[in-house]
């Protein structure tokens, strides 16, 4: 066994590896103090990290040992002489050499983290990395480290910038959480990764503050000390912020980004959090102030939600950026506040600074905090405030789009869809006044009404013309029905919006749009009934209104069109709006007459409604007299005479002559002449004069007087139609059915008369004493009785014999007297005197009535039937009928000279 004297250099480095590995510090200790020319503090911190056990002995140990090693000098000898075991002190020199080259001690480390040159730092870190293996956790590390912070600086910067992070996160905030980082991940971190890591666990809480306290409590230090590290990694002669600049930006872009999906959190914790502010000097302080607070904008500009949460966190975000750069403080709350947003700012906005990369770019307009800005912000979120009351939330970036780069049509939209939207809201009931003051505010943001003129206002709506948003309004007020506002805004207000002329069009447009919108013509529902509570309201304000009055009457028909059975084109029924589009109104009362079977029986109704559509003034291209030009009289005449003739035609096609013939003869007016320009034509008195006149009824009366009376009233309007008759043409057609009904009539009154004749003698047959008379006795006896007839009382009855109509050519001859006598025809130097027109039947009645003893005119006692019907078809043929003669009136401007027969 060797003495202490006799032992090598290669035997105390083994005997120092025996008692380390032993975990003897205290051997250790006096060996190293024994030997200091040997065993350097170098080769003992080597030694440690290479054999020193760290689970055998207690921190504080190993914590005296180094805190011993770096109180002795160098080359101080210790007093005690420690014997090594023979395990040692028994090997040769060359054995002992042997065992000290294969010895592998580990390097002392050089920490990137750290820079320095200290190998005790180095050793602390680098056995705080092995207690935080060994243990699992950082806190054992952190009471070690914490021992050694005060003998160097960079340990301390390190210690600050990772350690406590670390165990802050580990123990004091997320105990729960197994997958916490360590040192040995957090020193490897990049800027963008490392905040992302770090700021994790706060995030899946969902807690703000959390994200606040880790941003200042665990990012903030990481960040300087990262940003230390990566300036003493370049060998600048001055101090260089830049790397601390990058990784506060990758702080603020992880916070936009952030609010993007999780916006409560992100936002939040933006304002609870104090920033990097504090931290940096005094010459970059202006600069990051302003970049912190531009964060804050773009945190706004970038939230996707539009919720109420959402714009009162975006005004405390507001709110401190402004201060942050003293622009406040600001009342966000304000419902209507004044905004103002110079032109020449708006000039230096672009659209692809709203996009999501942009937001913190150092030139981004919308994002710097300036007074400009911060209004503008202000009154985007006032705008969301707003629509969001109207139930149409829209975020701060689409706001941002329509007010500066929409088009006046795109304003346009806008605030169609809000005046469609507002009345969808049942929640409450709608303050219209209100809903007034909000638009109007959107469109100028600000209360002051009206803008001046030339002065070009940023809102929401500001590329509207004022007229037009109160004119949208104004229609919106009509279909809420909301008048008394109206009235008080638009009508009696001493300074109104809009021109009275202007509000009696909305008015005029409302009523047509609701009228057009109806399904059912009654004015007790649906839209006819909103259209007549419009006109009614304010009927009384616009006296003068034919726009009004014409409305007036298309309602009334329209509501009495309503009660009757009408069905259009492909099986479509009836609407309202049918009557404005048609070319003829009218023609929907002929289709009434045609569906509606009794309708005809309802004329006065029906001419009722023809009135008022004619007063309505609808276009009625379909008649050429109808324009408004005309006389409204001669227009009124006109329809009725339309509508009798449907109805009359009507009635014909159901069999119910009587009805026809009453509308004929009383219905009628023949007075349209009188209002009817220069050469007007009426063209429907005689067709329904003759249509009715050619009528035949489906079943032939049984008695023989009926049938009688039924040609006669039917020859009576066959009269009418020769009078009525505009020219020549239809007069053949009447004559030819006049000549045939006369025939029929012929035998008929032949056979009333032998029935009469036979009625008589049957009569005198059988009076008592009765002798049958001869031919001579028999026509004294006939000619007694006409005169007895002719003498008696005034009830007493003609036979058929005396008041059977004349025939065609009598009825001729007494035309061709009268236009002897009229001046309205003159002829030719032969004229008509010597005109005699008779034929066989002529003679044959004369003779008749010879010798029946009634002459040929009555002069006396009772007018014929058949005498007025002559003279109403010889005034008739006077006017239409000179053909016949041969004869010409002069004023025919085809006046040609006839052949006279």
């Amino acid at each position: 066994m060797k003495t202490s004297s006799e032992l090598s250099d290669a035997h105390i480095v083994l005997f120092a590896v025996q008692v380390t590995s032993e975990g003897d510090l205290v051997s250790l200790l006096k060996v190293v103090r024994w030997r200091p020319d040997i065993l350097s503090n170098t080769l003992i911190y080597r030694l440690l990290l290479s054999f020193y056990p760290a689970e055998s002995t207690g921190k504080l140990t190993l914590v005296n040992f180094l805190q011993s090693l770096g109180d002795r000098p160098d080359d101080a000898r210790g007093p005690e002489t420690p014997s090594p075991e023979p395990s040692i002190s028994n090997l040769s020199r060359n054995e002992a050499l042997r065992r000290i080259r294969a010895l592998s001690l580990r390097p002392i480390p050089e920490h990137r983290a750290l820079h320095t040159h200290s190998e005790l730092a180095n050793v602390v870190v680098e056995w705080a990395k092995i207690l935080e293996q060994l243990h699992g956790s950082a806190q054992p590390a952190g009471e070690f480290v914490q021992n050694f912070i005060g003998q160097d600086s960079d340990l301390r910067r390190w210690y600050e910038s990772y350690l406590v992070p670390v165990i802050r996160l580990q123990y004091e905030f997320y105990p729960d959480i197994e997958d916490v980082i360590g040192l040995q991940g957090i020193e490897t971190l990049s800027d963008a990764e490392g905040i992302q890591t770090l700021l994790q666990y706060a995030v899946r809480r969902q807690n703000p503050s959390d994200v606040a306290r880790d941003l200042d409590q665990v990012v903030s230090p990481w960040v300087r000390g990262a940003s230390e590290a990566k300036r003493r990694r370049v060998d600048y002669s001055v101090e260089d912020t830049t790397a601390e600049v990058e990784a506060w930006e990758s702080v603020y872009d992880w916070l936009v980004s952030t609010s993007r999906t999780e916006f409560n959190v992100a936002a939040k914790a933006y304002v609870d959090w104090s920033g990097p502010i504090e931290n940096h000097q005094p010459t970059d302080m202006d600069e990051e102030v302003a970049r912190f607070a531009q964060t804050g904008m773009a945190i706004v500009y970038g939230c996707s939600a539009a919720s109420t949460d959402a714009r009162n966190i975006c005004r405390q975000v507001l709110i401190k950026a402004a201060k942050l750069l003293n622009l406040g403080p600001l009342d966000l709350f304000q419902s209507g506040p004044d905004i103002s947003v110079p032109e020449n700012f708006v000039n230096g906005l672009s659209e692809t600074d709203l996009l999501p990369n942009a937001l913190l770019k150092n030139s981004n307009n919308f994002t710097l905090v300036t007074g400009p800005s911060v209004q503008l912000l202000t009154g985007l979120l006032a705008t969301a405030e707003i629509l969001s009351g109207f139930s149409m939330s829209r975020n701060i970036t689409e706001l941002s789009h329509v007010t500066i780069f929409g088009s006046e049509r795109r304003h346009k939209d806008e605030l169609r869809r809000l005046l469609q939207h507002i009345p969808l809201q049942t929640r409450y009931e709608i303050d219209w006044r209100s809903v007034r003051r909000q638009l109007l505010w959107l469109h100028s943001w600000t209360e002051i009404q009206p803008v001046e003129a030339g002065q070009q206002r940023i809102a929401f709506l500001s590329r509207l013309p004022i007229g037009f948003v109160e004119t949208q309004i104004l229609d919106a007020l009509l279909k809420a029905a909301q008048y008394n506002i109206i009235k008080d805004v638009y009508l009696d207000n001493p300074s109104p919006a809009l021109s009275e002329s202007e509000v009696e069009a909305r008015v005029v447009a409302a009523i047509l749009e609701a009228y057009d919108n109806a399904s059912n013509g009654n004015r007790d529902r649906g839209g006819m009934k909103r259209a007549s509570e419009i006109l009614k309201a304010f009927r009384a304000n616009f006296p003068h209104s034919p726009s009004l009055s014409d409305i007036d009457q298309l309602i009334k028909a329209t509501h009495s069109l309503s009660f009757y059975q009408l069905t259009l084109q492909h099986g479509v029924p009836f609407k309202p709006v049918s009557i404005r589009v048609q070319k003829d109104p009218l023609t929907l009362l002929d289709k009434v007459l045609e569906q509606d079977a009794r309708a005809y029986t309802k004329l006065d109704d029906l001419l009722e409604i023809a009135r008022n559509l004619v007063r309505a003034h609808l276009p009625n291209r379909g008649n050429v007299i109808t324009e408004d030009s005309e006389p409204l009289q001669l227009r009124l005449l006109d329809a009725e005479h339309r509508i009798t003739y449907q109805a009359i035609m009507a009635a014909l096609a159901a069999n119910d002559f009587d009805t026809a013939y009453a509308y004929i003869t009383t219905r009628l007016n023949t007075s349209l002449a009188q209002f009817a320009p220069s050469g007007f034509v009426d063209d429907i008195s005689w067709r329904a004069a003759y249509s009715a006149g050619k009528y035949r009824p489906s079943a032939s009366p049984k008695s023989l007087s009926a049938r009688i009376d039924s040609l006669t009233q039917r020859m009576e309007l066959l009269s009418r139609a020769l009078m009525l008759a505009p020219s020549g043409e239809a007069l053949p057609g009447i004559l030819a059915t006049w000549r045939r009904y006369e025939e029929e009539l012929d035998g008929l009154k032949t056979q009333a008369v032998q029935e009469e004749r036979a009625f008589d003698a049957k009569a005198d047959a059988s009076l008592p004493g009765a002798f049958g008379l001869d031919n001579r006795d028999a026509d004294v006896a006939e000619t007694k009785r006409v005169m007895a007839r002719r003498s008696g009382p005034v009830g007493s009855g003609p036979s058929y014999e005396e008041e059977a109509p004349l025939g065609l050519f009598d009825v001729a001859r007494g035309a061709a007297a009268a236009l002897r006598k009229s001046a309205a025809f003159p002829l030719g130097s032969t004229g008509l005197r010597d005109l005699k027109i008779r034929s066989d039947t002529s003679m044959h009645h004369d003779a008749q009535r010879e010798q029946a003893g009634s002459p040929v005119s009555d002069d006396g006692g009772r007018v014929r039937k058949r005498d007025m019907v002559a003279n109403m078809v010889t005034s008739g043929l006077v006017s239409g009928m000179g053909w016949v003669l041969g004869a010409q009136p002069r004023d025919r401007t085809d006046f040609k000279g006839g052949s006279q027969h």
